[in-house]
């Protein structure tokens, strides 16, 4: 997609969602959607993070606690060491937005998150061991199920429809984020977009392939888990310690796509995805990024009042 990878992750943070791209676009999505319910969904996120872990878990009433307050440690690790980095990256994007961008500038935002990945990773690796081998069979099984009615609906919205139809959906979702960003897009931008997403080299079953190998990695480290708990011979400590060591393994395979064939797909993607972002930018017209930065303005605004614990 000319302004994001039409696969990009909803607003929600997944620990095994690693499809993101250096796009003005989706920076807005990510870090801040709609500034209107930003601090509302902010202060409330480990509550709503755990209803969404949770309809994909059914967690246990002994397993609850243990995960609200583990999302509660998130978020405050998150506000201390992460949104400083958002509101710096918006703070780097405020003046540039007027000009011209190049793909290599599109590109750097990408760098500079993936950057941070160690860090998050290191973060979250001793949050999720610790629930991992408190899950049930039965629970994963549960997992498994909500994967795949997520799976037939990502293809029945991507997979689906004639080639024309296909890329009709794929610009429609590029024009969404482009009037986001920039508000009205004209008839010629409107074709600018189109002709961008033609040339995208998308192919929803590789993107498919992509999102089913990250699956798999999951269920892989939580067999590994389960295997572990189940010969008995490792105290609580000990299983969690050895989890640590599953779990780091797990995230890091699935931020670097082990298959040849699909990192190579995947790389390619962003490094497409940074030129259309330029180039779609630098037709935009003064009015446009003018809008653009008071959208970036307001984000970086509430940003900082994020980092004050309300």
């Amino acid at each position: 997609m000319p302004i994001i990878d039409a696969t990009a992750p909803s607003k929600s943070k997944k620990p095994m969602n690693y499809a993101l791209k250096a796009t003005l676009g989706l920076i807005c999505a990510l870090m801040l959607g709609s500034c209107s319910v930003l601090e509302s969904l902010y202060e409330n996120s480990p509550q709503l993070v755990f209803w969404w872990l949770d309809s994909y878990l059914d967690f246990k009433d002994e397993q609850t606690p243990v995960v609200k307050e583990e999302l509660k440690a998130l978020q405050r690790w998150h506000r201390e060491t992460q949104l400083p980095q958002a509101l710096e990256l918006i703070q780097d994007l405020l003046p540039q937005v007027q000009n011209d961008l190049s793909p290599e500038k599109t590109c750097g935002i990408e760098k500079k998150f993936l950057q941070t990945m160690p860090e998050v990773i290191a973060r979250l690796t001793p949050t999720i061991a610790k629930i991992a081998p408190t899950l049930s069979a039965e629970q994963i099984k549960t997992l498994r199920s909500s994967f795949d009615k997520k799976n037939k609906d990502w293809s029945k919205e991507w997979l689906n429809g004639s080639p024309s139809e296909r890329l009709d959906h794929q610009t429609d979702k590029g024009l969404e984020q482009a009037r986001d960003l920039y508000g009205r897009i004209s008839n010629a931008q409107k074709s600018e977009l189109r002709n961008l997403a033609q040339n995208s080299g998308y192919e929803p079953s590789k993107n498919l392939a992509i999102k089913l190998y990250r699956q798999d990695e999951i269920f892989k480290a939580l067999e590994k888990i389960r295997t572990l708990k189940s010969k008995g011979t490792l105290s609580t400590e000990s299983l969690v310690k050895e989890s640590e060591s599953i779990v780091s393994d797990w995230l890091n395979n699935a931020l670097r796509i082990k298959d040849t064939e699909l990192f190579e797909y995947s790389e390619r993607r962003l490094k497409v995805n940074c030129e259309a972002v330029a180039a779609f930018h630098n037709k935009t017209t003064p009015d446009q990024r003018a809008k653009a930065r008071v959208k970036l303005k307001s984000y970086e605004e509430v940003a900082m009042k994020l980092m004050k614990p309300s």
